[in-house]
């Protein structure tokens, strides 16, 4: 069975459950490699995934990244490409034949010759694209400061009073806009192009790229997390809502949804451990995990927020609303349910009873605003790619994966989020989006949203 990707930002380490592995789409991963010594010292990557992953590690691009002598071969070819035969040697007796580097895309044949074959970025490269993104994210952020009376006309259509509109923003401009929609608008107009590995019912992209210590990527907020997505959905009587988180690389572990589920408990905060106790963890017999809120805990959420999405009521009222709904289970279980959603930042519980949502829930009715936000987004970063693309790429020629023969537009998609995530890390500063980082927040470093497959269902890609 394919595996989609698991689309979560970490500093420094790389967590993988079986729910993940198996049900998870995302835009980009992280993940600290340590490296053997080379070069008199110690290198360090961060390294990431696009797409659905398969289970077989000798499928994954990281299983032969993390080898001490593929890592070897891969330093002795940022300099320069190496013959075939003196490659076969390096690797022997590593347990990774090149081969198998070909298959995974890491190393690219060229007649006699091997070359790098994936989006690789040495140390130096990072400090050319840093010094890039430096120089062109600010007209990007003042295309969207400039554009923010238009978008906030936009957002005043979707009438939750007490629903936040910078965490609204938040979710459409960060989330949605520069993340998702424009990974799909660089790809569609030829931007971007990934290198792909492929199997059975699988793709995706690898890269890597090397650490600077100097460098802080705190409020980068590149990294997402959705499910249902793609082709995996909840089996049988799949559902027709999806839920997503928006993070940088310190959100994790994330304390809302799709994270938390198959979450193990000792890595939850303790008011999450303490309401996700009150309802009950449960053996994910179908993923392997134990004693997690599963997969199958998503469908009693849905229903509640869509409620609330379409009226405040009181636990009582919500029970009779959700009486006809499958697996809402009795009041009791709503209450402790309503729980949850409140220590985790969806929804408040008010002086009169009633309770109200606090994060972006977006259904039917919200379609017209979210398509007009869509298009102007579109329009924002259209133009902007239009007259600064070309000027970019002439700043990077000196890419060590580029001088390999990789093409630039193979490279894009990382590139893409370096600039992004400073875009958004600024789009903060400037008020323009809610912080994640502010007091309060349940899950420092991330906000969420929810909303009904039938007015956005994005092709992963």
């Amino acid at each position: 069975m394919a595996s989609p990707f698991l689309g979560v930002s970490m500093p420094c380490i790389f967590r993988v459950t079986a729910i993940w592995r198996a049900t998870l789409i995302g835009a980009l991963a992280l993940a600290c490699i340590g490296a053997p010594p080379a070069f008199g010292q110690d290198r360090k990557f961060m390294s990431g995934y696009a797409g659905s992953l398969p289970h077989a590690p000798r499928d994954l691009a990281r299983t032969y990244f993390g080898d001490k002598a593929v890592r070897g071969l891969i330093y002795d070819l940022e300099a320069a490409p190496m013959p075939r035969a003196k490659a076969e040697a390096q690797l022997a007796g590593s347990g990774a034949t090149l081969d198998d580097l070909i298959r995974v895309r890491l190393i690219r044949p060229d007649g006699d010759l091997v070359r790098l074959g994936f989006s690789y970025f040495t140390a130096a490269d990072m400090e050319l694209i840093h010094g890039m993104v430096a120089r062109y994210a600010p007209s990007l952020v003042a295309a969207y400061v400039g554009d923010a009376p238009r978008l906030n006309s936009i957002f005043a259509a979707y009438n939750v009073p007490t629903v936040d509109p910078k965490r609204l923003a938040f979710a459409l401009i960060v989330g949605v806009g520069l993340n998702w929609q424009g990974l799909d608008l660089l790809f569609d107009t030829g931007y971007r192009k990934p290198i792909l590995v492929e199997g059975p019912d699988w793709k995706y992209s690898f890269w890597a790229s090397e650490e600077q210590a100097s460098y802080d990527y705190r409020g980068y907020y590149w990294g997402s997390t959705t499910f249902p997505a793609g082709a995996a959905n909840l089996n049988p009587n799949p559902v027709d809502y999806a839920f997503a988180s928006f993070g940088d690389p310190m959100s994790d572990p994330r304390m809302n949804f799709p994270d938390l589920l198959d979450t193990h408990p000792d890595q939850m905060t303790a008011p999450v451990r303490a309401a996700a106790e009150a309802i009950g963890l449960h053996d994910d017999l179908q993923f392997g995990e134990t004693n997690v809120l599963t997969a199958e805990f998503a469908r009693q959420l849905g229903p509640i927020l869509f409620a609330l999405r379409a009226q405040p009521q009181d636990a009582k009222k919500l029970a009779t609303t959700l009486a006809t709904t499958p697996g809402t289970g009795d009041l009791a279980g709503l209450e402790r349910d309503l729980q949850l959603l409140a220590v985790t930042g969806y929804v408040a519980h008010g002086r009169d009873g009633r309770w109200t949502l606090t994060a972006p829930v977006l259904d039917r009715q919200d379609k017209a605003m979210l398509s007009a936000a869509l298009a102007e987004n579109r329009a924002i970063l259209d133009r902007w790619t239009k007259g600064h693309y070309a000027a970019m790429r002439a700043d990077l020629t000196g890419l060590t994966a580029l001088r390999q023969g990789v093409p630039y537009e193979a490279l894009y998609t990382q590139i893409w989020h370096e600039l992004f995530g400073r875009v958004t890390r600024e789009l903060v500063e400037r008020g323009v989006v809610a912080d994640p980082h502010a007091p309060g927040n349940p899950s420092p470093g991330s906000l969420p949203m929810v909303w009904r497959t039938s007015i956005y269902n994005r092709v992963w890609q």
